[in-house]
């Protein structure tokens, strides 16, 4: 079964798709973003498909696409261990690998590492995105729902992270798994600002994973209040640097 949110105000998914006993489009009375619509599936799935631990269970974007053999390669490294979370590869519409997760290196300061073009057949990682995020019925159950307050972005951070730390469910990439991603329409990105003024409105942007608040929410589940402070003072800085730095370039 394929659950799709159509969050779109004017139902685009649901206008265009049919829908049929494999597919089910959900449309969602007020804006629900990123983070309301991986819920909403999540409770549909408890409430009326009855989950069970041996399903899978996949969180995928719109903006992406895999072929039924990159599917194979993550259905049966899942086969193998149903206690793991995997994600594939991911090469956007120029063909260059962007992050699909992030390996943290240290929290303060704060620095992470973005594994691509690995040489081992899975690369563990920390946070991983929810372009196409596989795992079992059994680990969903366990890790659950993702903080509502987050809203848009780190939602996906969030799930792996507390996948990780409160229940040893690791999440890895594999190698010989890929992607495509769409991104030439995106939200507000550290490689698509180009003014401090943009970078400055990031730092409170809904549609930037720069956003403070929602960076303290999200750490303030893993770290008590003064230390989750100073790891967002920490990557605040990091942003800063990056454009300083880009600009120098």
């Amino acid at each position: 079964m394929c659950l799709i949110i159509d969050d779109h105000p004017d139902n685009v998914t649901y206008s265009s798709i049919k829908q049929n006993k494999n597919i089910r489009i959900i449309t969602s009375v007020s804006e629900l973003w990123w983070v309301g619509s991986i819920n909403l599936g999540i409770k549909l799935l408890y409430e009326e498909y009855y989950l069970s631990c041996e399903d899978i269970v996949i969180f995928a974007n719109n903006d992406i696409e895999i072929d039924k053999n990159n599917f194979t390669i993550l259905y049966k490294e899942l086969q193998k261990d149903n206690n793991q979370i995997v994600h594939p590869r991911t090469f956007n519409h120029h063909n260059v690998e962007v992050s699909s997760g992030a390996k943290i290196l240290n929290f303060l300061p704060y620095i992470t590492k973005h594994p691509k073009n690995f040489v081992n057949e899975k690369e563990l990682i920390d946070m991983g995105t929810a372009r196409f995020l596989m795992m079992s019925g059994g680990t969903l159950k366990k890790v659950s729902f993702i903080n509502k307050d987050l809203i848009q972005y780190l939602g996906d951070n969030y799930f792996t992270l507390s996948a990780s730390r409160f229940f040893n469910i690791k999440t890895y990439i594999l190698r010989d798994a890929i992607c495509k991603l769409d991104d030439t329409n995106t939200g507000i990105k550290n490689s698509n600002i180009k003014t401090i003024k943009e970078v400055y409105e990031s730092f409170s942007s809904i549609k930037s994973p720069n956003n403070i608040k929602y960076r303290y929410i999200f750490f303030s589940k893993f770290f008590n209040n003064f230390f989750s402070l100073l790891i967002v003072a920490s990557m605040t800085l990091n942003v800063l640097m990056k454009y300083i730095l880009n600009k120098l370039r």
